[in-house]
């Protein structure tokens, strides 16, 4: 059995897969300082003890799969924070960095996540998208650096723009690793559930994307409150296996604010909800850290036996 057989044999099972926690918000918890233009981006070139500490701590929660910190190590976040001449060793010692805390754990079988985020961390208007001459050939050479060091598979985190989704799942897509699909939903003024970017609605986002290609759809980096409403909608519009992992908390940059964090019993009590609604995935986002996955470890495992 390889890293990623047992994900499709759980499922058949009718057992849930567990998904990490957050890593960028679990370093800065562990006093990681942030980048101001890049946010975690530095950590695994000035903090790796601190980098596979996180991993490590995620498996021994009982997470199925732990996720690289590759999340802000695309090209166009490193150009803004004059980081630019890592951008290959960051991404692939990302990836290192989680080989090496599954080989320090030895609990088999865990896979590896690179995380692809076609987001930025600008402020305003002007959302810092790379170009779109260059976006494909961007995104595809940080999924190449990730799938050569070692990925099982790719998530394409925070999907909040259709354009630049598109082109970053494009781009994962070639290299022939299942491609996992990350879509980031808050709503608007008038209730709709919208792409985070606030430019087309989750359903729009979902109908586009998925003609694209992908192995999972996930609602991630979305409020706890409203994961279920926007799981709903990505239900009704998807056939394949199914997540969420929620944030909890605000990100006021370059730092995540922990105020009014939930607590593991209700992430759990949550999560326990989006499995009724069909979820197969479960795992946390910003906020959520090896305490809750644990919980939900222990919470989904009895579910499942029940099932």
């Amino acid at each position: 059995m390889n890293n990623l057989d047992f994900i499709d044999k759980k499922i058949s099972h009718n057992q849930i897969i567990i998904l990490d926690g957050a890593t960028g918000t679990e370093l800065e918890k562990r006093g990681v300082a942030m980048n101001s233009s890049a946010w975690s981006a530095e950590a695994v070139l000035t903090s790796p003890e601190t980098v596979q500490a996180v991993h490590e701590d995620y498996i021994r929660a009982g997470a199925d799969i732990i996720t690289c910190n590759s999340f802000s190590l695309a090209k166009h976040m490193l150009i803004r924070a004059e980081l630019a001449q890592h951008f290959h060793r960051a991404n692939a010692d990302s990836v290192k960095l989680a080989v090496k805390a599954r080989e320090n754990i030895g609990r088999n079988p865990v896979a590896i996540a690179g995380s692809i985020a076609p987001t930025t961390f600008c402020s305003g208007e002007q959302k810092c998208f790379p170009p779109s001459s260059t976006a494909l050939s961007w995104y595809k050479e940080q999924a190449e650096i990730l799938a050569g060091s070692g990925a099982d598979l790719l998530i394409i985190e925070m999907i909040e723009d259709v354009d630049q989704g598109s082109m970053a799942v494009e781009a994962a897509l070639t290299t022939g690793l299942p491609v996992w699909l990350g879509f980031s939903c808050r709503k608007n003024l008038d209730g709709e559930i919208m792409l985070w970017g606030q430019r087309h609605s989750l359903a729009e986002g979902i109908d586009t994307i998925i003609r694209i290609g992908g192995d999972a759809a996930l609602i991630m980096h979305t409020e706890t409150r409203e994961a279920a409403e926007a799981l709903a909608v990505l239900r009704s519009r998807y056939q394949g296996k199914l997540g969420v992992y929620a944030h909890s908390g605000l990100f006021i940059m370059p730092n995540w604010q922990f105020s009014d964090i939930i607590s593991p019993e209700a992430y759990a009590s949550e999560a326990r909800n989006w499995v009724s609604m069909g979820a197969e995935i479960i795992g946390g986002c910003c906020g959520i850290g090896p305490a809750h996955i644990r919980l939900l470890k222990e919470v989904l495992t009895i579910q499942e036996d029940r099932l």
